[in-house]
């Protein structure tokens, strides 16, 4: 199936106009028959599949009640919608939706144990920062996440972590053994392709930084990289088969199973030491 956008910012724009829509309480009909247009445009706009005009955008905010600062913000949004490359410098909201909707997951993660894989404690120290409040609710937020497991469609995950994210001791031994110990249940997992890559690998191209892969059963498939104050979406053919070639890489020269179980023991038995 071909769609002619679903670009990365044209679904979270989708993604804003039905959080505004679901906030006035109206329903797809009804919001449509406000508009006078067909209930099917109103959803396709929704699911990021046809791009509204702008003008579209503000009449559906105007009836909306949606005004100010975030009427604004998401005006812009609309605007360069159809380009498949988007540099976000707002929330994860987005990426999270996708999370709770792909089909298929690939994670690199080289310094650090992956948000779905963290241990309360592990997450606790990670997000608490300067300015930063109600850590206690972003941590239970980050640990339901684990329900795209359960409930979500995920058929495939493989998440490979560096060695190096496994030896940093974040937040102390304590934390960190915990954390060790969780990741060497989730070798058990069914559901989950846990992957270590060694520290002494040779020049691989996960080295240039973290990044996701996210496959959608009617969809184009999404490269998400978190920066340091922002996030890089794409769903660009070219960057799509680059980014999947270097996954392939990764994949293949991480460990799994028994010899990934024995560098995870391997580490605890120095923390305990």
């Amino acid at each position: 199936m071909v769609v002619p956008y679903a670009t990365p910012r044209a679904r979270a724009l989708g993604l804003e106009l039905r959080a505004a829509r679901e906030k006035r309480k109206l329903g797809v009909r009804e919001l449509a028959r406000l508009l006078g247009i067909a209930p099917g445009f109103l959803s396709n706009w929704e699911r990021g599949v046809r791009l509204p005009k702008l003008e579209d955008v503000g009449a559906v905010l105007a009836h909306c009640r949606v005004i100010g600062e975030e009427r604004g913000r998401i005006v812009e949004m609309a605007k360069g919608a159809q380009e498949s490359n988007w540099l976000d410098t707002g929330t994860t909201g987005a990426y999270l939706e996708w999370e709770k909707t792909a089909t298929t997951l690939f994670a690199w993660e080289p310094l650090r144990v992956h948000d779905l894989l963290q241990t309360s404690s592990y997450s606790r120290v990670v997000l608490r920062s300067p300015g930063v409040e109600n850590v206690e609710r972003l941590v239970a937020a980050r640990l339901a996440r684990r329900e795209v497991f359960e409930r979500g469609r995920l058929t495939e995950c493989v998440i490979v972590l560096g060695e190096s994210a496994l030896r940093k001791r974040v937040g102390g031994r304590e934390v960190m053994a915990d954390q060790l110990r969780y990741l060497r249940s989730v070798l058990e997992y069914d559901h989950i392709d846990l992957r270590i890559m060694p520290i002494d690998t040779d020049h691989h191209p996960g080295l240039s930084g973290a990044f996701s892969i996210l496959d959608f059963a009617d969809l184009p498939t999404i490269v998400y990289e978190e920066l340091s104050k922002e996030s890089a979406h794409s769903s660009s053919a070219v960057r799509v088969r680059h980014y999947k070639s270097a996954a392939k890489s990764i994949e293949d020269l991480s460990l799994c199973g028994d010899r990934a179980r024995e560098l995870i023991d391997g580490i605890l038995d120095e923390l305990a030491g």
